[in-house]
């Protein structure tokens, strides 16, 4: 049986990921097969656990903050879908606009610039502002060397060997 050996830790483990949604539809499935099993084959269950559990899934639907499969882990709240992550591309996107206007492009060419060598065009102005807000301080003084290192086959394209032609 697949759920022979689950402990408390491993149950509330799997409410914690369904409360901050990092992982949710995987532990909300495992719950439910867990639960489902368990009860279907006249197996004992940790009666305390389901009411903690459907304690938060009730507060959460009756005070209107999540639908039923929302409450459940089963969907992800709007906006709160989980998201790819980003920060090879940010450092990238910091990196090289801190080349660029260190060699003397203006910020939102530099800005611009680096948007078009990242996104499809006319796409990621507000990324690279963002990357390059959080990661500027923690990379401005690296030299140039490294900048380059940083931006990986961008370094090699044509905007990239203009400026540092000079």
């Amino acid at each position: 049986m697949k759920w022979l050996e689950v402990t408390r830790d491993d149950l509330d483990f799997a409410l914690a990921s369904i409360q901050t949604g990092h992982g949710s539809k995987e532990a909300a499935q495992d719950l439910i097969e867990y639960f489902h099993e368990r009860m279907s084959n006249g197996y004992s269950y940790d009666e305390d656990f389901l009411r903690k559990l459907m304690e938060y899934v009730f507060a959460e639907i009756v005070e209107g903050k999540k639908s039923a499969d929302q409450a459940f882990g089963l969907k992800s709240v709007r906006g709160k879908y989980e998201r790819e992550d980003t920060t090879e591309r940010d450092v990238t996107a910091a990196a090289c606009m801190v080349l660029l206007i260190r060699k003397g492009t203006l910020w939102l060419a530099a800005k611009g610039d680096t948007a078009n060598l990242l996104f499809p065009i006319d796409k990621g102005d507000k990324a690279v502002e963002r990357a390059y807000q959080k990661y500027r301080a923690e990379i401005e003084y690296c030299p140039d060397e490294v900048l380059l290192d940083m931006l990986g086959p961008l370094a090699d394209t044509p905007i990239i060997k203009l400026v540092m032609a000079g």
